[in-house]
């Protein structure tokens, strides 16, 4: 086994919801937007190497190679308005990584917390592998 997989604390998505969200308003969409305040639980994990299962869900009709990881199926994901922005997590990896939806995978991966930049998802998984 390696240093690197020894060194990844394992989360969960109940772990992700220590979060709450507040309205304000965002002068580039003028409307308020949802953001979130994290919570201890989440804020002791943010900036480590942490590993996460979850469903992947490719978001390429964005014009991008997009992945996002849900902790929930495709027809039940935030995306499909069925669960919360907490619960869905942007996967930036080196190198493209290929799934098939809905598909549950552990990826390993530096947590970034996003709380103001709306083109991103309030949770980000830097330097993303696959493990698998």
């Amino acid at each position: 086994m390696d240093s690197v997989a020894q060194t990844a604390i394992p989360i969960t998505w109940k772990t992700l919801s220590d979060v709450t969200f507040y309205e304000k308003y965002n002068k580039e969409f003028d409307f308020n937007v949802l953001y979130p305040k994290f919570g201890p639980k989440v804020k002791a994990v943010e900036n480590k190497l942490v590993e996460i299962e979850g469903y992947a869900i490719p978001i390429e009709e964005l014009g991008a190679d997009i992945l996002v990881l849900s902790a929930l199926p495709y027809s039940q994901c935030f995306f499909c308005g069925a669960a919360g922005p907490e619960s869905v997590m942007d996967i930036k990896s080196q190198k493209k990584i290929k799934v098939k939806m809905d598909k549950k995978l552990r990826f390993r991966g530096k947590l970034k917390l996003n709380e103001s930049d709306l083109s991103q998802l309030n949770y980000i998984l830097t330097d993303a592998v696959l493990i698998e």
